[in-house]
């Protein structure tokens, strides 16, 4: 969530890269890094259930792609 914790427009399910709306989404989890939407129950399984190093492997591909999404001009924010 941003800094005046409202749902963002657009989020990545971490597992599939499937870009969602959270405000939509039926499916989200919350962890020590805050709540993650995803497109399917499986996925949210999937994550879940993720030992340490594939979630962080998750989380590199996620902050790729969050990049990609959000960052069309890559203001300095982005690099």
């Amino acid at each position: 969530m941003n800094e005046n914790n409202t749902v963002p427009e657009t989020a990545v399910d971490p597992v599939c890269g499937k870009t969602i709306d959270p405000r939509k989404a039926k499916i989200a989890s919350s962890d020590d890094k805050g709540t993650h939407y995803f497109c399917s129950e499986v996925c949210r399984r999937r994550f879940d259930n993720a030992d340490a190093k594939t979630k962080k492997g998750f989380w590199e591909r996620y902050t790729d792609r969050l990049k990609k999404t959000h960052c069309t001009q890559t203001p300095p924010e982005c690099r």
